[in-house]
């Protein structure tokens, strides 16, 4: 799992992501991007959970040389997802005791409007919309003193915050590091920048 934190409106998508990576027991083997930009489909893929099923998915979306956009890709995510799913859950049975979530966010053709959408492992990677607003996973308890108004500066805030709330569980941890790496999106443009180190 990871620190996601995304804030969508009809107009722009901010979505921050730290970069560690982790096997189940703690271990970490490095670091890693965990959002992506697509120009070309004005689109922004993210990711939490495996980062075996993450990886491949960018791969296929970027491979698509045919004009899409966000809703067009939501027609096809669900099954596309399923059969890769069950590849590597093949490849890899140790796969099989963690989940993955995506995430999509980006301009539709047919409102000219963000949409988002996510893709969770437990209910088959059915689609679900998401609405405009800021999203924060894992959600986070207590925001007190954090001002949320001034996303995505308080991002590192944010992410302190969750690195400390899940260092207190004994299970179902979520592990956070690394950098705060922040994609931003609108009309004009996209940029990607970092906030600096989680320490």
């Amino acid at each position: 799992m990871s620190s996601l934190i995304f804030y969508t409106d009809a107009n722009e998508v901010i979505v921050a992501t730290d970069t560690l990576l982790h096997y189940p027991d703690g271990a970490s083997p490095g670091y890693s991007s965990k959002a992506f930009a697509f120009p070309h489909i004005k689109m922004i893929v993210a990711g939490t959970g495996s980062a075996a099923l993450f990886n491949r998915w960018i791969g296929l979306v970027n491979e698509q040389g045919f004009a899409l956009e966000v809703d067009a890709v939501d027609v096809h995510t669900p099954e596309a997802l399923q059969s890769l799913w069950r590849e590597l859950n093949a490849q890899f049975p140790a796969l099989l005791k963690q989940t993955a979530t995506i995430y999509h966010f980006g301009f539709s053709d047919k409102t000219g409007k963000i949409h988002g959408y996510v893709y969770r492992s437990g209910p088959n990677f059915a689609s679900e919309w998401l609405a405009y607003g800021l999203g924060v996973k894992p959600n986070l308890v207590d925001m007190t003193g954090i001002d949320l108004s001034s996303f995505p500066n308080c991002a590192v805030e944010i992410m302190r915050a969750q690195v400390l709330q899940e260092s207190q569980k004994s299970e179902d941890r979520v592990y956070i590091g690394g950098s705060v790496q922040i994609n931003h999106m609108t009309r004009s443009g996209h940029s990607l920048y970092s906030l600096g180190e989680l320490r």
